[in-house]
């Protein structure tokens, strides 16, 4: 039965078009574009994970779950979700290689819009060994282009959780350049300009420097400044209020950010079944002039014990205690907004952008936008490259290579604000320059074009290939490198690391303490590649 029924849903949605109006932004607010009545979000995380044991081919596809690519899957879920009473839902990874058309047009003829994040497990900024370079870049502009055309996305993540603690706040500037990247993209691309914004963790420390520096535009314009901010707010817990939560606190701060503001997550599990008696502080007058609402976390119960409902084979849902708690909170909750005509103010300029401080590790130089023409011609030019279609773990050969060559030209510091020339370049580029770099310097020695079978070397190649090899477009590679040529062809001084800088690199363990969505402390480990990475860096740039 219910396969007929998914056979003439999906020729049903095929052929209609969503009449559903895009949502737009207005000074600090959200509005429907065709009414322009207020837009208060009330949502729920959907990402569907793999189950416990489950078997799969990782050639075949991406290791996550892309439920909108999936119509077996998402209509059955739209059931629920529209029972639940939600406007909104957050997909956290998008494949964009796969149509989406059943599942977002079903969707926005159900009044529900999509929060989409652009970056996936293993192709997102990470604040370990942060980078904004050409594979992130391809990866993001994929996901714009698969959901650009759909009038139900309500906005791109252009991170989460990227920066939890002062300790990683020097990843800032690499999302920043994505912001204004990805803006330019769609505008460049002649796409609706669907907003761009970030999902932030709540800690203490950078709460507020975080914001305020996604927001700020005195320095690099308003392509580089979110159009939205949101938290995963985790604060309020069982049956507390709105004075002792730290809701109350939070209202008061955001205040003044001249952006839409709302919880991208929350639902503290500390007591269960949830209460969530926060969403009539949420949705009431207390809060609705700041915030425009927020994402209960989350649909699908997994192992951390969040979920709603319970997947208890594939495609088969049973509701959770807290999928009726929050079925009747949403339908108690009826904000009272203000119409689009009369939200007029904007104080994007009343935001200054945060100064370097003991919280706060980020300047406000960017780096570069990652040009495809400047990675192609390095790949051009080498002869000793990373060794192709071997598994390695690619941050730790870079981490290796780097402790005995320089490797200023791909390494980017934020908080140095000063950016490599290849650093834009994808990870393998960047290992093959260092392993390349390397080699030169001990006079094209074949036997340092190894690293235990990680390294070859491809050819002996003189500067006149470089000469013959174009762009797409037409351009040589020899004008487009320019002086970098040089000094990759010829052996560079690296300056000694003293005993003490050794040891430092190569036991940089730190740990970061940070909110879990309980309300406890979680200790989250950096690698030992990215601290070594990070303090050869600032060595090579010191010297």
């Amino acid at each position: 039965m219910f396969i007929h029924q998914l056979l003439f849903m999906g020729l049903l949605v095929l052929s209609v078009v969503a009449s559903v109006a895009p949502i737009v932004i207005r000074g600090n607010k959200f509005f429907n574009s065709s009414d322009g009545s207020q837009f208060f979000i009330k949502g729920v995380a959907y990402q569907r994970n793999r189950r416990e044991g489950e078997v799969y081919d990782v050639t075949l596809g991406p290791r996550y779950i892309d439920s909108l690519a999936e119509p077996s899957l998402c209509l059955r879920d739209l059931e629920y979700l529209k029972e639940l009473g939600v406007n909104t839902v957050r997909v956290y990874q998008i494949d964009p290689d796969q149509s989406h058309d059943v599942c977002m047009n079903a969707f926005a003829n159900s009044g529900i819009y999509v929060l989409a994040d652009l970056g996936e497990p293993e192709q997102s900024i990470n604040r370990d060994d942060p980078h904004w370079d050409l594979d992130l870049y391809e990866r993001f502009t994929s996901v714009v282009d698969a959901m650009s055309s759909y009038p139900n996305v309500l906005g791109f993540y252009i991170g989460n959780e990227v920066i939890t603690s002062p300790l990683n706040s020097n990843s800032a500037p690499f999302v920043k350049a994505a912001v204004r990247d990805i803006k330019r993209y769609v505008r460049n691309m002649g796409y609706r300009g669907i907003p761009i914004g970030y999902s932030s963790n709540d800690d203490t420390a950078t709460r507020l420097e975080l914001a305020n520096y996604f927001v700020c535009d005195e320095y690099n314009g308003t392509d580089s400044a979110v159009d939205f901010y949101s938290l995963n707010m985790f604060e309020w817990c069982g049956y507390s209020s709105f004075a002792t939560s730290g809701y109350k606190e939070r209202t008061i701060e955001f205040a003044q950010l001249p952006v839409p503001v709302f919880f991208s997550e929350f639902g503290c599990n500390t007591v269960s079944p949830r209460p969530f008696t926060e969403m009539e502080s949420l949705y009431g007058p207390s809060m609705l002039k700041v915030w425009s609402g927020g994402i209960v976390y989350e649909f699908f119960q997994n192992e951390n014990k969040y979920g709603l409902v319970e997947e208890t084979s594939p495609g088969v849902l049973r509701k959770l205690d807290d999928y009726r708690i929050v079925q009747l909170r949403f339908m108690e909750s009826r904000p009272v907004g203000v119409q689009k005509s009369w939200n007029t103010e904007s104080r994007r300029g009343q935001v200054k952008c945060p100064v370097v401080s003991s919280t706060w590790n980020a300047l406000l130089i960017l780096p570069k936008f990652p040009l495809l023409e400047v990675c192609e011609c390095l790949d051009a030019s080498l002869s000793c490259i990373l060794t192709p279609y071997v598994r390695i773990h690619e941050t730790d050969l870079l981490y290796e290579v780097c402790l005995v060559t320089d490797c200023l030209k791909i390494i980017g510091n934020g908080s140095q604000g000063k950016y490599g020339v290849f650093s834009v370049c994808g990870i393998k580029q960047r290992i093959s320059y260092a392993l390349n770099k390397h080699w030169v310097q001990n006079d094209r020695n074949p036997n340092a074009c190894n690293f235990g079978s990680r390294a070859v070397l491809i050819t002996n190649k003189e500067d006149a290939s470089v000469d013959s090899t174009f762009t797409a477009d037409g351009k040589n590679c020899r004008d487009i490198l320019g002086k970098c040529l040089d000094s990759m062809q010829k052996p560079t001084v690296v300056v000694p690391l003293s005993t003490s800088q050794v040891s430092v690199a190569l036991t940089g363990i730190k740990f970061v303490q940070s909110r879990s969505k309980g309300g406890s402390m979680r200790v989250t480990h950096l690698g030992v590649a990215a601290i070594g990475v990070l303090v050869l860096s600032s060595i090579y740039l010191a010297t």
